[in-house]
């Protein structure tokens, strides 16, 4: 597994969003998404589960965006009488990156191992071609990006 994670970065000051009973329709989750775009708020990950009829959206995004993400909230609740809507601000997020991530069969399991191992728990989980993250506790962040430093080998300097 050496090589294959060539970055970690991290983001401490995160708010996670979490959608409940969110219905289940593609116009419906597009109308959330387009309040979001209407308030100028940039999400980063997102995630989805189908429960029933409905959808747990969860969606991370800077703390910065916390003014506009208020007016946003307030229109979501105006549109969707049924959701229910959580900010959680005691998360961090961690990602790892690599060109070769995408050909690497088993490196989710290495990650899911360094933070097991440690008792870190994580709370969403989003990947791309090249890039696993993570939301974890806050407090667990300096010890969860020392961890994989070490399990992948990445240097301090790069």
């Amino acid at each position: 597994m050496n090589d294959i994670i060539e970055a970690i970065s991290c983001e401490k000051e995160i708010i996670q969003l979490k959608l409940l009973n969110v219905p289940k329709h593609p116009k419906m989750i597009a109308k959330i998404f387009s309040i979001l775009k209407d308030e100028e708020i940039n999400v980063d990950m997102i995630s989805q589960v189908t429960v029933d009829d409905f959808v747990q959206i969860e969606i991370t995004l800077d703390q910065e965006f916390q003014l506009k993400l208020n007016q946003a909230i307030i229109k979501l609740k105006d549109e969707f009488k049924q959701i229910q809507i959580y900010q959680i601000r005691k998360y961090a997020k961690v990602a790892v990156g690599g060109k070769l991530v995408e050909t690497t069969p088993g490196l989710a399991a290495e990650v899911f191992d360094v933070l097991g191992q440690a008792n870190i728990h994580f709370y969403q989980i989003t990947t791309s071609k090249r890039t696993i993250s993570l939301v974890i506790d806050k407090e667990n962040l300096d010890q969860a990006i020392q961890l994989l430093k070490e399990r992948f080998h990445i240097e301090e300097d790069k």
